[in-house]
C-alpha cells in the first residue's frame, strides 16, 4: 500500500495500483529561457505558427525579440493573435485556417490555459479529420490517431498546469458545455517556462491563476484515481504554493516566488493529468460555461466549501496537505486537517476573493443547467 503520503491507493490484494505516468515529451525551466525557443523549435520545422492572446508580450518588448531570434535562426513565423476569452469552439476554427492558410509546421502558444488548450486543439485538428466538437467528451464520438502537428508551450501564468496536460479544455456554445479533448497526443513535444514572462501579471491575475494550480494540486492528491507519482509531486507542489503564492501576490517583481510559483503550476498540470481532479474543478467548468466565470476564480471561490465538505473523509490526506502548506508536523491528524481547511480560508480571504457569486452573474434559475454541467462528460 501507499502510505507514504496518508493515502490508499491499494487494490483490493493490497497490491499497488497499476499507473502511466505522461508529461510533456520536453521539459524547460529557467528563467530567460524564453531565448532559447527559436533554437529548440528549428528540429521540429521551420514554419512556426506562434499563437498569443492579448497585447502583453508586444507591450514588453518580447514579441520583437522573439521576432529577431526566430529570423536568426532562418526560421518562417506566423502570429496568430486569438480573441480574448475562455477557449471556445471558434476559437480553434480560426486558428485551423490561420494553419492552413500558413501551412505552419509547428504550433506554439505563448499565453495562460485558455491559449495553450486553443493551440493544442488547433495542433491537433491539423493532422486529423473533422471538427472539435467531434471530438469533445460527452459531445462527439471520434478519438484523435494521427500525431498533431509539434505543439510547443510556454505559460505566461503560474496556474494552470496546461503545458503538461494531456486535454484541451474547450467551451461549446450551443450546447453549453466545457469540455475537454483529450488524448496523449496532445501532450506538447516541448514546455518552456520562463518565470520572467510572469513579472508583471498583476495581483488579482496572480492570486486566481495560483488558486487554480493550488485546487490542481490539492484535487489530485486526494482524488481517488491518485498515483504514486502524482501523489508525490502534488504535494512538492503544494509546499511551493504555501511558501510563494501569498509572495507572489503582494510583490509581482520577486522572482523567487514566480518561478516557484510557476513550478507548483506545472506539477499541478502533470499531476492532474494522471490522477484526475476533483469537485471544484468539476463545477468551475460548468461555471465557465454556463455563467461565463472566469475558471481561476470559480476555483478559488470552490475550493474552500469543498475542502470541508471532503474533510471528513481525508483527514489524513488533509493532515498532508497542512504540513505542506505550513511545514508544521502536528501529531493530531484531525487537527491538523481542521488547519489546512483554516489555511486555505485565510488565503482566499487575504486575496479578497469572496466566496459567494452576486446574483447578477450566478443566479438560482441556473443551478439546475449547472448540476448537469458539473457531472463531467
Amino acid at each position: 500500500m501507499w502510505s507514504r503520503f496518508g493515502l490508499s491507493v491499494e487494490r483490493q490484494r493490497g497490491q499497488l495500483v497499476d499507473f502511466v505516468f505522461q508529461t510533456a515529451n520536453q521539459i524547460v525551466f529557467g528563467a530567460g529561457k524564453i531565448h532559447e525557443l527559436p533554437g529548440l523549435v528549428s528540429a521540429l520545422g521551420r514554419k512556426v505558427l506562434l499563437c498569443l492572446r492579448g497585447e502583453h508580450l508586444s507591450r514588453s518588448g518580447v514579441l520583437a525579440k522573439l521576432q529577431a531570434d526566430f529570423d536568426a535562426a532562418q526560421l518562417e513565423i506566423c502570429v496568430f493573435n486569438l480573441p480574448d476569452g475562455e477557449p471556445t469552439i471558434y476559437d480553434v476554427s480560426l486558428g485551423m485556417m490561420e494553419i492552413h492558410q500558413f501551412q505552419a509546421e509547428v504550433v506554439i502558444a505563448i499565453g495562460g490555459g485558455s491559449c495553450i488548450d486553443t493551440a493544442k486543439a488547433m495542433a491537433a485538428l491539423a493532422t486529423n479529420p473533422g471538427q472539435v466538437t467531434d471530438y469533445l467528451e460527452g459531445i462527439g464520438q471520434r478519438t484523435l490517431y494521427q500525431p498533431p502537428l509539434p505543439f510547443v508551450a510556454v505559460p505566461t501564468t503560474a496556474g494552470t498546469g496546461a503545458e503538461a496536460t494531456k486535454n484541451a479544455v474547450i467551451i461549446a456554445p450551443s450546447h453549453r458545455a466545457k469540455k475537454s479533448m483529450r488524448s496523449a497526443l496532445l501532450l506538447p513535444k516541448i514546455a518552456l517556462l520562463d518565470a520572467e514572462l510572469t513579472l508583471s501579471l498583476p495581483a488579482r491575475i496572480t492570486a486566481e491563476t495560483g488558486m487554480d494550480a493550488l485546487t490542481q494540486l490539492i484535487e489530485s492528491y486526494i482524488s481517488i484515481k491518485a498515483q504514486p507519482i502524482p501523489q508525490a509531486l502534488a504535494l512538492h507542489g503544494i509546499g511551493l504554493a504555501g511558501k510563494y503564492l501569498r509572495r507572489a501576490y503582494s510583490d509581482g517583481g520577486d522572482l523567487e516566488a514566480r518561478e516557484g510559483m510557476m513550478l507548483a503550476s506545472l506539477l499541478s498540470g502533470m499531476a492532474l493529468a494522471n490522477s484526475g481532479l476533483g469537485a471544484a474543478h468539476g463545477i468551475a467548468a460548468a461555471l465557465g460555461a454556463v455563467a461565463n466565470v472566469p475558471h481561476g476564480r470559480a476555483c478559488a471561490m470552490l475550493l474552500p466549501h469543498v475542502m470541508k465538505l471532503n474533510r471528513r473523509v481525508c483527514i489524513k490526506g488533509f493532515a498532508d496537505i497542512y504540513q505542506a502548506l505550513s511545514g508544521e508536523n502536528l501529531k493530531n491528524d484531525t487537527l491538523a486537517a481542521d488547519n489546512a481547511v483554516a489555511f486555505i480560508d485565510r488565503l482566499v480571504a487575504d486575496f479578497g476573493i469572496q466566496l459567494k457569486f452576486h446574483p447578477d452573474e450566478v443566479n438560482a434559475g441556473l443551478l439546475p443547467e449547472l448540476v448537469r454541467g458539473s457531472r463531467g462528460s
